[in-house]
C-alpha cells in the first residue's frame, strides 16, 4: 500500500491522469512505499493514502517521480542533448532515508 495516489504522482510529474498509465503510476508508488517501509522498520504500520502521514506522502511522491523517470535512465545513464550522458547516483534512496528518520522506530541498537 502506498502513501500517495496515482493522481498525486501525475500532478508531481506535471501531466494529466491518463487511465492507461494509472497502473504504471501505482507501481512506481508501490515500489517507493516498499523502500519506505523497509527503511522505517516500524512495529505499527504507517497509514496508507489518502490519510497518510504528510512526510511519508511527500517522500512517496518524490521517490515515485524518480521511479517513473528511471525508465529514461537505462543502465544508470541519463542522456541530455546539452551536457552529454550523466551517470545516475548509485544509492538513490539515501537522501530519502535521511528525510524519513522522524518516522523510523528501530535503529539497530538493542
Amino acid at each position: 500500500m502506498s502513501y500517495a495516489t496515482p493522481e498525486e504522482l501525475a500532478t508531481a510529474l506535471g501531466r494529466p491522469v491518463n487511465p492507461a498509465e494509472t497502473e504504471s503510476l501505482q507501481a512506481c508508488l508501490d515500489a517507493a512505499a516498499e523502500e519506505i517501509d523497509h527503511y522505517v522498520d516500524r512495529t505499527t504500520p504507517l497509514t496508507p493514502a489518502p490519510d497518510a502521514d504528510a512526510l511519508a506522502n511527500r517522500v512517496n511522491i518524490v521517490r515515485g517521480v524518480e521511479w517513473w523517470k528511471s525508465n529514461q535512465a537505462a543502465f544508470g545513464v541519463i542522456g541530455f542533448d546539452q551536457v552529454g550522458s550523466l551517470q545516475a547516483p548509485r544509492d538513490s534512496f539515501l537522501r530519502h532515508q535521511k528525510e524519513l528518520i522522524p518516522l523510523k522506530e528501530k535503529f539497530g541498537v538493542a
